[in-house]
């Protein structure tokens, strides 16, 4: 939709006679109709004059950048070329002029038109994934966030079409790598910086970089030994996660997500009193989230402190109001204390939810049989 809007004022008219090329050097094709700039609309154009060259270029520049799809682009690349051997430098001035004027949207185009005229160029595609970034940073600041994610969708974009023609371009990889970095797309970024400094020469440059994938490295490796303890604790085997995730905690002391899978290893081990450490810990370095409080909960229901097991559910409650599992736990406390109404609250808001989880419809029935009906269509509505 965006391309269409760029090209609205181009039309496209079989005018080859109107280009002078020495045609030993260019095989014209009348037959294809070129893309036409118009100054200020179709209406305004003096068609009796002719078509200046002028507006053929300017529109076979517009087609090249925004329409690379088109069924004639190679044609009219070539064409370009032909008309202007050294366009491509002359865009890239271009650009960059309008760059430093502030004309974003117009260097922009300058630099696709560029960069499809001519791929083997890296610094192309940097310039280009600059203008991306200068517009993301932009959105940022004016909070447009579908806008920020665009210009950084493009921004990627543009970098891995540069680095697609150019695959062993220092520039371009230390460019992505360090983008990813920023995006915290960690495994990416190391992959791209790794293959950076096998080609970088010794500089300023390279010695910035080496410091950053050193960090970086650690981090990955930190970040591996984490989700290998995840994994582990999804196939059950508790001794050995908390094994793997004791070793992250001794590098990463201050990021909760290891006291947290620490605890999650310690209370399926029974280990309750220094599961609830481990989650306290979470809470200690500045994460409150649902998860942490029903694992709370559940540690101390397991060591009798059963009106600080419903305290807790409640604070996961609050910052997860419609999770249908926090809503049973609380109404299954509930119900065994005899709190009736307070776990019919409960039900009918997980209901509400989800009318089909079965610890719900079993909590309902047995709700029920507390208060001797066998079916309240009044207290419960299904």
């Amino acid at each position: 939709m965006e391309n269409k809007e760029k090209l609205q004022d181009i039309v496209f008219i079989n005018i080859a006679d109107a280009i002078k090329i020495d045609e030993n050097t260019f095989d014209l094709k009348p037959e294809i109709p070129l893309p036409v700039q118009l100054p200020d609309g179709i209406g305004d154009v003096d068609w009796d004059s002719g078509i200046k060259v002028e507006m053929i270029a300017a529109g076979l520049i517009r087609v090249v950048a925004h329409q690379p799809e088109n069924e004639n682009s190679e044609y009219y690349r070539s064409l370009l070329l032909a008309m202007q051997p050294d366009i491509v430098h002359e865009l890239q001035l271009g650009a960059i002029a309008k760059a430093n004027n502030g004309e974003l949207e117009f260097a922009k185009e300058l630099f696709l038109a560029a960069s499809y005229l001519n791929s083997n160029i890296p610094e192309i595609f940097v310039n280009l994934a600059v203008i991306f970034a200068q517009q993301a940073k932009e959105a940022e600041k004016e909070g447009l966030e579908e806008k920020f994610e665009e210009a950084i969708t493009n921004q990627i974009g543009v970098l891995n079409r540069g680095l697609e023609a150019n695959p062993l371009s220092e520039l371009l990889l230390s460019e992505i790598g360090l983008l990813h970095l920023y995006l915290q797309n960690l495994e990416v970024a190391y992959d791209y910086l790794q293959s950076y400094l096998k080609l970088a020469p010794k500089s300023d440059k390279r010695d910035l970089i080496e410091k950053e994938f050193a960090n970086l490295e650690h981090k990955v490796e930190s970040d591996q030994t984490l989700n290998a303890a995840f994994d582990e604790m999804q196939l059950g085997n508790e001794q050995q996660a908390l094994k793997l995730v004791n070793s992250y905690i001794e590098t990463n002391p201050k990021v909760w997500s290891g006291y947290f899978i620490k605890g999650w290893a310690l209370r399926r081990l029974e280990s309750y009193e220094e599961a609830r450490e481990a989650f306290l810990k979470c809470l200690e370095l500045g994460e409150k989230n649902a998860d942490i409080y029903n694992e709370l909960s559940i540690c101390a229901l397991e060591m009798d402190q059963r009106d600080l097991a419903k305290e807790y559910l409640t604070i996961a409650l609050e910052l997860e109001e419609d999770n249908v599992k926090l809503l049973s736990n609380l109404a299954f406390l509930n119900l065994q204390d005899e709190l009736y109404d307070e776990a019919s609250e409960l039900l009918e808001r997980a209901l509400e939810i989800d009318k089909n989880d079965p610890a719900i419809i079993h909590l309902k029935e047995e709700l029920a049989k507390r208060i001797g009906y066998e079916e309240d269509e009044d207290l419960i509505e299904l």
